[in-house]
């Protein structure tokens, strides 16, 4: 799915609140990380990586968590990874954050099943900045339940 494509989807559900398509680009950024953040948080394939990890590594800048978070003998100083045998660990998991977008003509980073997630994200934050604060307010817990029911619901599909 393209940036422009998501885009036209935000601003069916929006109204069109946003003056260019390019005002769209934050709130895509910003749905990009809440989605990536969440699924981290389920553990999901899709944010997944394995590496071997050697005392000194830099953490990568997309780095979220280990997976486990207690299941391996690291931890980190400062943006290092550090061991407590002082070798290398194989075979480590853990979660990454996707990419942002910046153009348009970018491709969004996740699979097209999650485009609906990150309409229904963007679209809410565009809302709740364009629209009088208080009345959001008080649905934001609403809302984190039906983005954690948009993404089962998407994962359903496959």
């Amino acid at each position: 799915m393209l940036v422009q494509d998501l885009i036209n989807l935000i601003n069916l559900e929006a109204d069109e609140l946003l003056d260019t398509d390019e005002d769209n680009i934050p709130y895509i950024n910003a749905a990009i990380d809440y989605l990536s953040f969440t699924l981290a948080g389920l553990k999901d394939p899709e944010l997944m990586t394995v590496a071997d990890i050697a005392p000194g590594l830099p953490v990568p800048s997309n780095f979220i968590s280990l997976v486990p978070a207690n299941g391996y003998p690291l931890y980190t100083v400062g943006s290092v990874f550090n061991s407590t045998t002082g070798n290398v660990v194989k075979g480590v998991k853990y979660t990454i954050s996707k990419p942002h977008v910046s153009l348009v003509t970018d491709t969004i980073p996740f699979r097209d099943m999650y485009g609906s997630v990150l309409m229904f994200i963007a679209s809410y934050m565009i809302k709740k900045k364009s629209y009088i604060p208080v009345e959001y307010t008080s649905q934001d817990s609403t809302f984190a339940q039906a983005v954690l029911a948009a993404i089962s619901a998407a994962k359903a599909v496959k």
